[in-house]
């Protein structure tokens, strides 16, 4: 005789599975005893005859409902007595609890499962926990089904349950297997629970609906922050190294240095004075004998550059000069080019200085 389990709070799913199982044994022919409430009511054998796929008196021979009364339930093997039967026990620790160990009940089933086993009887047994059923019969164990509800994300998941397999009694350590399983709403029709204590549980059990906590509504918040500066950070511009930003800051460097014009530096004359804009003021040692003016002007004026740095890791830098309203390279720049402590000097030729208010 093999002893199974199904285990689990109220409304996890134990007694639909139950249910389920016996459907399956009835379409099998195999005679069923049990003690579920709800199916002693004849329009939930209707129910239960019509989903076996049986006429009335096959379902008559093969389906019998054990009653509530405890002497009855104490001694169910006294009133199941077609072999090879289906013995499904619904609150089994009502019964026969571990509290009553010494007790002439418990010490009888323990007796009855352990002799019985040429006889083909499965034993089913229906408890909140396992643990609450006396030793005698846990030891006995094959198969220990853990049922859980999955409301925890409400409606989306509200017609599925877990079932957890572990042999023997324990429940410690990893399942044999695990399932996720799906109601179907005709067989609730076959038993009482379908109508009132799985409906009040799963209205009970709202508040554990996860997807209502405060912290889904500040996700998707975060997720759009995020998303947000994503795009802006270099990973979602593409620009790993901020190059195309640097360049994009040159450009506006430069542009802004075409609109401002060249200062004015006072020229060099051969003589070492500053040249005055206006030729008259020369003094006399710079005039030939003939009354000419002789304006000794030299060839260049150092003047400081306004320039951009392009740099990549391992390529030489890249520079940008703005001159005259002109963009230039390096290579290109028409004039000596020298640096000092990161300042770009040219020296450029003075009559190409202008006076920004001539």
């Amino acid at each position: 005789m093999a002893i199974v389990f199904f285990t689990g709070t109220p409304g996890s799913g134990k007694t639909y599975e139950a249910v389920e199982k016996i459907i399956g044994q009835l379409r099998k022919k195999r005679p069923v005893y049990t003690n579920i409430d709800g199916m002693e009511l004849s329009e939930h054998q209707e129910a239960l005859r019509v989903m076996s796929g049986l006429n009335h008196i096959e379902f008559a021979d093969l389906f019998f409902h054990l009653g509530f009364d405890r002497e009855v339930i104490e001694n169910f093997w006294d009133h199941c007595p077609l072999r090879n039967s289906l013995i499904v026990i619904d609150e089994c620790q009502k019964f026969f609890g571990n509290r009553d160990w010494d007790k002439q009940k418990n010490k009888d089933l323990g007796d009855w499962a352990s002799t019985h086993r040429h006889e083909g009887y499965n034993l089913l047994i229906i408890t909140q926990d396992a643990e609450r059923v006396d030793k005698a019969v846990r030891s006995l164990t094959e198969w220990n089904h853990v049922y859980r509800k999955v409301n925890f994300f409400g409606s989306a998941v509200n017609n599925k349950y877990l079932c957890y397999s572990y042999a023997g009694e324990s429940t410690s350590g990893q399942p044999l297997t695990k399932h996720v399983k799906s109601y179907n709403n005709k067989i609730f029709r076959c038993y009482k629970s379908y109508v009132s204590a799985d409906i009040k549980e799963q209205s009970f059990m709202k508040h554990v609906n996860v997807l209502k906590h405060p912290i889904f509504f500040v996700i998707p918040v975060v997720f759009c922050l995020s998303l947000y500066l994503f795009s802006r950070s270099s990973l979602g511009t593409g620009d790993f190294f901020g190059t195309a930003k640097a360049q994009a800051r040159s450009m506006e460097i430069i542009e802004k240095s075409k609109n401002k014009s060249l200062p004015v530096l006072p020229i060099q004359t051969a003589s070492g004075q500053p040249s005055p804009a206006d030729p008259s003021e020369l003094p006399l040692s710079d005039q030939n004998g003939a009354g000419q003016v002789i304006i000794k002007e030299p060839e260049t004026v150092r003047i400081k550059l306004n320039y951009v740095e392009h740099s990549k890791p391992g390529q030489r830098p890249v520079y940008r000069i703005a001159f005259n309203g002109q963009i230039y390279d390096l290579s290109t720049f028409p004039y000596q080019v020298s640096f000092n402590y990161g300042i770009m000097y040219a020296d450029i030729p003075a009559d190409l200085l202008t006076d920004p208010n001539g």
